[in-house]
């Protein structure tokens, strides 16, 4: 393995499109907004009022995020 294929391998690994990074962004921003709305659903019933509070600002927070970065998606496209 010499430096040249080293360093096109890591030009290429950093060299993302921003759609690529936009995308990963969603997902994660997705996941967490589900793994909100899961944890209210199923472990509600169960939680202080201190802790719902908390899931119900976080899932709050992640659907406002979401919004947001749909809403610039669209802008662009």
């Amino acid at each position: 393995m010499d430096i040249t294929s080293l360093y096109t391998a890591v030009s290429d690994m950093t060299n993302l499109r921003k759609s690529v990074i936009v995308d990963m962004i969603m997902v994660q921003l997705i996941a967490l907004t589900l793994g909100c709305f899961l944890i209210l659903v199923f472990s509600g019933p169960k939680m202080s009022s201190t802790d719902l509070s908390w899931i119900i600002g976080a899932l709050f927070v992640c659907f406002s995020a979401t919004g947001i970065v749909y809403r610039r998606l669209g802008q662009q496209g």
